[in-house]
């Protein structure tokens, strides 16, 4: 007999387990979730402020917010788009990139201790996991 599936208390458990590996997955958090993210994303290539803001379900002015202080640090920069002048692209700079490695790197040596941890085909189980969540967030 299978057992009977609550969606809520999957759901529940899910969002604490993907936030709390989401934290140890950003390296030590010198440089927050919300920098990780917009660099994470300009790491494939530049996007507007409203871009980021759709991709990362934030408001525009949150957004824009967040991209000077970004700026400001030396992270990302704003510039025109050659084609249409209107148009401002955000783009990541190499200090942005060195920042996004340093923090992955650290997440990745987090993820292969908590895998240190495990037992029989956990592994194997969190890969199953990993793809269906994949699917879930790109249909």
């Amino acid at each position: 007999m299978e057992a009977v599936v609550n969606n809520a208390e999957v759901a529940d458990s899910l969002r604490f387990a993907v936030l709390h590996l989401s934290r140890g997955l950003r390296g030590s958090g010198r440089l927050g979730e919300s920098r990780f993210c917009v660099l994470t994303v300009l790491a494939q290539g530049p996007m507007t402020v409203s871009e980021l803001a759709s991709h990362e379900r934030v408001s525009v002015p949150s957004m824009s917010k967040l991209v000077s202080a970004m700026a400001e640090a030396g992270q990302v920069r704003r510039e025109r788009d050659a084609v249409d002048s209107r148009r401002t692209e955000v783009t990541i700079t190499d200090e942005g990139r060195a920042a996004l490695d340093a923090a992955s790197l650290e997440g990745a040596a987090w993820l292969d201790q908590q895998f240190g941890k495990l037992e029989g085909d956990d592994i194997a189980t969190l890969g199953r996991a990993a793809r269906i969540m994949r699917a879930m967030i790109t249909r």
